[in-house]
């Protein structure tokens, strides 16, 4: 891994010298020099093709009359979106950053190819499977030792072939992102009577939201004496509407839950979790949480 970041790095900085060399009035107010306030830019190489094109885009699109009062400010890789911060002609060129921000949303931030968006151990990046797969790998729950001899040995699950040699031959079988996902899994909470007494208390909020969709509430990711709060991870009857989890989560808050982080799975995701719009959270679900049973409300005496 070590030769592998200082690969990046390497490539990064040639990037960055070379963007700053043609397009040298992007990154640098009238009068100063560029090492006076630099931008700040930290993309992935897989993302450096469309910042290229942004910024031929902006050269084309700003005359020079009003290059001086330009500059770019930010450009970031953030939990998988482009963040693109800039002073100056904003009318002249939205539409090129838009562009950008839409192209880095499908694009793998380690190759360039079409990707998704999918997290790891809460870490969200664009990735291609073959990326995924890589990402997984770096969270392998073995030791050194062991999580090098798994991947360096023959898998009948995979044709007797081994998993590294599947993932150096091309894009990675269903199969082979399934095993990654496994192995890579944090270890399943253990809770108390108090934590078990707390969640339950989720329930009336999430059975409001989602009504008789909502069929189970689990708990991964939970190390309160490391200060982390813990996934929890609602599974609902039918497909998932991404858009809602936001809403959801802010109900949560309100209701003291702020410590949790949130993840909606379909039924129909546990089928498949490597082809899930979330499959980190969908093997949670299968391989590495606990049930919270549901809330009953205290009878009146």
């Amino acid at each position: 891994m070590p030769m592998v970041a200082h690969d990046e790095e390497r490539r990064h900085r040639a990037f960055l010298a070379a963007a700053q060399l043609r397009h040298a009035w992007q990154f640098r107010r009238r009068g100063q020099h560029a090492d006076e306030d630099p931008v700040e830019v930290n993309v992935p190489a897989g993302w450096h093709d469309l910042l290229e094109q942004l910024f031929a885009e902006v050269e084309a699109a700003v005359p020079a009359e009003e290059q001086g009062g330009f500059r770019w400010r930010r450009l970031a890789a953030i939990q998988g979106g482009l963040e693109i911060r800039f002073d100056g002609v904003r009318d002249r060129i939205l539409p090129a950053v838009t562009r950008a921000r839409d192209t880095a949303a499908v694009c793998c931030e380690g190759c360039g190819r079409p990707g998704r968006r999918r997290q790891v151990a809460g870490m969200h990046r664009v990735s291609c499977d073959v990326h995924f797969v890589e990402r997984l790998r770096q969270h392998d729950g073995a030791t050194e030792q062991g999580a090098g001899n798994w991947w360096l040995s023959p898998h009948p699950g995979l044709g007797g072939r081994t998993p590294a040699a599947v993932l150096r031959a091309g894009p990675p079988p269903e199969v082979l992102i399934d095993l990654a996902l496994r192995r890579a899994m944090p270890p399943t909470p253990r809770l108390n009577g108090a934590h078990r007494q707390r969640l339950q208390l989720a329930w009336p909020v999430l059975r409001e939201a989602f009504g008789e969709r909502l069929r189970s509430l689990r708990l991964a990711e939970f190390e309160p004496g490391a200060g982390r709060g813990g996934t929890l991870l609602a599974l609902l009857a039918g497909e998932v509407d991404a858009a809602a989890q936001a809403g959801v989560a802010s109900q949560l808050a309100r209701a003291g839950f702020s410590d949790l982080r949130l993840r909606l799975v379909g039924q129909d995701d546990l089928r498949a979790p490597a082809t899930a719009d979330d499959p980190w959270s969908t093997m949670l679900a299968l391989e590495a949480s606990v049930s919270i049973p549901r809330h009953q409300p205290a009878v009146p005496r």
